[in-house]
């Protein structure tokens, strides 16, 4: 991330620290902000489905107990003994929420309830005991010993009879009201049919998506329910009586209304992150402009410097050609060749400055390099940007004037705009006045075949990479060769580029490559010293 941090700092010197600071926090905010609403909307879900457990498992535990009773009660007399009546009650207390506990004979009678043994059956609002062990649920019903109406969790025994419990709505309610978390809704409601049989809040259901019969654990997020908004509802059957279903639904607009509001220590990160890069912004553009200050001296006080490297003509026998390089002669560290600060020339915006103090040099040491060494051709490395510009193009043509054969080089790596009006002119006023045109580095870029149709192109000049690989079985040893025959195919000559060993020169001339330039032959210099 700092790497890319600098990167943007090294290209954005032009901006403002502020302008830095800011677009770097956005972009923390960006990343991180949406992570933090997702990780606290799956909190506050996880808090739902908290509260959803802990009351289901209030409910399982409490119909889990009255199931135990039951079955190991089967046996219970049912003519409501002494004995009946203390198990009854028993039950009754040691129960939670339990208002009577109560046994039925087959015709659907009440024979016995925990309160009283009764002197004659009485008939009641629920159905005949059914021929299952299952627990069931019915009601609820208006019982006059509670005085309220309740709901009846009841069991077949195996001699027909019905032990039952009641669980009055107004103890249910209570115990669905005991969560503090503001939910639409809380209901225990028929798993098959979706009634409810208890219920806090406005009961909706949603529109799209069937909900009942409910027979496993489900959660829907993002349902648009009837009441016309979108909630979040968990829903599970009770583990013991799967008739009846837990459901418990939160409008996901109350449920998520925190989540957007940042946290305190987001807030400090993105308060962090905008200081650190304004001061690191802020520090680099005073390096910057101490740099481009720096650069700009070097190039008006002559620390630009001309380095020559001459280039063989092997069918001659003799220097032909030089390549002008550049070094920068600094006080302090030397002499720096391009890669210490071409970057930094390029990215201070100098390099067309830096290139008009090549170009006069060039014509100074024209004469030395045309009528005392005998060279004929001198190339220049130019990029697409000098194309486009007036004085550049004034000062190649006044040089031109001073050399027999002046070559401009093109790097394989950059896309010329041959589609822009001064680039085209430029171009044709320059082989109009006899100025070669070359790739350089070519088989190391993007733009090869693209400049050999579209360019009038007289010379390429082939890697070192390729060179280096003469006498391998590497790939770049057979592209090579292609290379050669793709520029006498296109009828262009080649320079060979890096030419170090006399094995290499021997397979260059063999292939038809006269034009070799590398240390076999000559390095780089000053022109004093060639």
């Amino acid at each position: 991330m700092l790497i890319g941090l600098s990167k943007v700092l090294f290209f954005s010197h032009k901006f403002k620290a502020l302008s830095i600071a800011l677009a770097g926090m956005l972009a923390v905010i960006a990343i991180l902000y949406p992570r933090e609403i997702s990780s606290k909307k799956l909190t506050a879900v996880a808090q739902v489905r908290s509260d959803f457990n802990w009351l289901n498992r209030e409910l399982n535990q409490q119909i889990e107990q009255l199931k135990d009773f039951f079955v190991t009660h089967d046996n219970l007399d049912a003519q409501c003994t002494e004995q009946t009546l203390l198990e009854l009650r028993k039950a009754h207390f040691k129960i939670p929420n339990i208002a009577e506990m109560g046994i039925m004979n087959p015709e659907g009678e009440l024979v016995c309830t925990s309160w009283k043994k009764l002197e004659q059956p009485i008939r009641t609002a629920g159905p005949k005991p059914p021929k299952t062990s299952e627990l069931r649920f019915f009601g609820p019903i208006h019982t006059s010993f509670v005085g309220e109406s309740a709901l009846v969790i009841a069991k077949t025994r195996s001699d027909g009879y019905e032990i039952n419990a009641l669980l009055p709505q107004s103890i249910l309610h209570h115990q669905l009201e005991d969560l503090d978390r503001p939910y639409n809704y809380i209901v225990i409601a028929d798993s098959h049919s979706g009634v409810p049989i208890s219920k806090i809040g406005q009961y909706s259901l949603p529109i799209t998506e069937p909900l009942f019969p409910i027979s496993m654990p489900l959660m829907l997020k993002g349902s648009t329910f009837d009441d016309g908004e979108a909630h979040l509802l968990v829903a599970e059957p009770l583990a013991d009586l799967p008739s009846l279903s837990l459901i418990m639904a939160i409008d996901e607009e109350k449920l998520y209304r925190h989540v957007y509001i940042p946290s305190l220590s987001s807030l400090l990160i993105y308060a962090i992150t905008f200081v650190l890069l304004f001061l690191l912004a802020r520090s680099y553009q005073k390096y910057y402009q101490s740099r481009k200050s720096h650069l700009k001296d070097a190039i008006s006080q002559g620390q630009i410097t001309n380095f020559y490297q001459l280039i063989w003509d092997t069918k001659s026998k003799r220097f032909a050609s030089a390549e002008t390089l550049v070094r920068l002669n600094d006080p302090v560290e030397g002499m720096l060749t391009p890669n210490f600060f071409l970057a930094d020339i390029e990215a201070s915006d100098l390099l067309k400055e830096m290139t008009y103090k090549i170009i006069h040099s060039l014509i100074q040491d024209a004469d030395i390099l045309t009528k005392q060494l005998n060279i004929e051709k001198v190339n220049i490395n130019i990029t697409g940007e000098h194309l486009k510009d007036a004085h550049f193009k004034t000062l190649i043509l006044k040089l031109n004037q001073l050399i027999p054969v002046l070559v401009l080089e093109l790097t394989e790596n950059e896309l010329v705009e041959l589609d822009n009006q001064h680039v085209i002119q430029a171009i044709n006023d320059f082989k109009a006045q006899g100025i070669l045109l070359a790739i350089d580095d070519f088989g190391t870029g993007y733009a090869g075949l693209q400049y050999l149709k579209s360019l009038p192109l007289d010379i390429i000049k082939i890697d070192q990479s390729y060179v280096a690989a003469i006498g391998t079985e590497s790939q770049l040893a057979t592209m090579l060769d292609a290379l050669i025959e793709l520029a006498k195919t296109f009828k262009i000559d080649v320079v060979a580029e890096g030419v170090e060993t006399q094995a290499q020169a021997d397979y260059l001339v063999d292939k038809g490559v006269y034009l070799h330039q590398g240390w076999k032959y000559h390095k780089a210099c000053l022109l004093s010293d060639i």
